[in-house]
């Protein structure tokens, strides 16, 4: 690994970014455990201060995607990729991605425990607050996600090198490119994805990173907490990408008759507690801001998937969704089947 830190981290004048081949080299050596995690450190800080290369990057992906188990291609689903650091405020995208799925659209969400520097909270704790069992082997996760049109893949238990590698990134607390590579890992090969991301040099960084990678519609979006979900209060910068070139856009939400108020932060408890609330279909006012944002929001992906023929059609069928609590129903299901698995799994264990 040395031989690598030094070509990365020697400086200015003497740093270079690496070949393809040797990032797959370095690649191989973390994922492997043949990197000590000062090693892995070092190697981690050079590249951020260096700033990462296409070709570094597809080579980290590359190889991390190999030690993945094998899932089944499931093309046609949207992959939903959102800050790794976690969340502060209520998160849109879990209720969003409840409607998609209620209509035979399949969502793809992944994500482990928040890692730093925000150390919000991540979509793992959330759905498992919830009420969602997600240590499932891969024949379990494809199962139910063919049933339910939705699932969640927790990363380092299905990429190893991940999990190897945690400790470093927490103990650095600093976001480095291995959370890009997470975020594009994408084990069942969608071809469709919205990402978030903090700020318009990041939506640069991924514009040939994302077809690279697999993925024909992507869709990067300046979110809220660099997240992949759009504010009803403000307008927000859309970079929509596909093999054959990327557009740059504005979404005013004002144009389709949103508006409200910026989301406040709130405790673990009262996101679940809102998350309940939004996906059994409750109308109160108090609520009212919350759920006018994930009727935005799944109108916007009904629409930018082609699910829809136009932005209205979209808003108009997120709210009928909501309100005949068809999000609760896909809710109620993945919590009765995720729990059954793990009940066979418990029972076999013990004999």
């Amino acid at each position: 690994m040395k031989q690598w830190i030094k070509v990365v981290g020697t400086g200015k004048t003497g740093s270079r970014h690496l070949t393809y081949d040797e990032a797959v080299a370095a690649a191989h050596a973390i994922a492997r455990g043949e990197s000590t995690d000062a090693q892995t450190a070092a190697f981690l800080m050079a590249m951020r201060m260096k700033g990462e290369a296409e070709e570094e990057m597809m080579g980290f992906i590359d190889v991390f995607r190999k030690y993945s188990p094998p899932y089944r291609s499931f093309s046609q689903s949207l992959n939903c990729a959102g800050p790794y650091d976690g969340r502060l405020y209520f998160p849109i995208t879990l209720p969003v991605s409840l409607l998609l799925a209620s209509v035979g659209f399949p969502q793809v969400l992944h994500g482990d425990d928040s890692l730093p520097p925000k150390l919000g909270q991540s979509l793992k704790e959330l759905l498992e607050g919830l009420g969602i069992q997600l240590e499932l082997e891969a024949r379990d996760w494809e199962k139910i996600f063919l049933s339910l049109h939705i699932g969640f893949i927790w990363t380092d238990q299905i990429c190893p090198p991940f999990a190897r590698v945690r400790q470093v990134r927490e103990q650095i607390g600093l976001r480095t490119f291995l959370n890009t590579v997470e975020k594009v890992i994408n084990p069942v090969h969608s071809m469709n994805m919205i990402v978030g991301v903090n700020h318009k040099t990041a939506m640069e960084h991924m514009i040939h990173l994302l077809p690279k990678s697999g993925f024909e519609t992507a869709y990067i979006v300046q979110g809220i907490e660099g997240s992949e979900d759009l504010p009803i209060y403000k307008n927000s910068s859309i970079r929509k990408v596909t093999p054959w070139g990327d557009e740059s856009s504005t979404i005013d939400p004002a144009t389709f008759g949103f508006q409200g108020q910026p989301l406040e932060k709130c405790t673990k408890e009262q996101r679940l507690q809102l998350l309940t609330r939004i996906i059994q279909g409750d109308d109160s006012p108090d609520i009212r801001n919350e759920r006018e944002h994930v009727i935005f929001n799944t109108g916007l992906r009904l629409y930018w998937f082609d699910k829809v023929g136009s932005y209205e059609e979209g808003f108009h069928l997120a709210r009928s969704l909501l309100q005949r609590k068809e999000a609760l129903k896909v809710l109620n299901k993945w919590r009765e089947q995720s729990g059954r698995v793990d009940h066979a799994e418990r029972l076999q264990a013990n004999g």
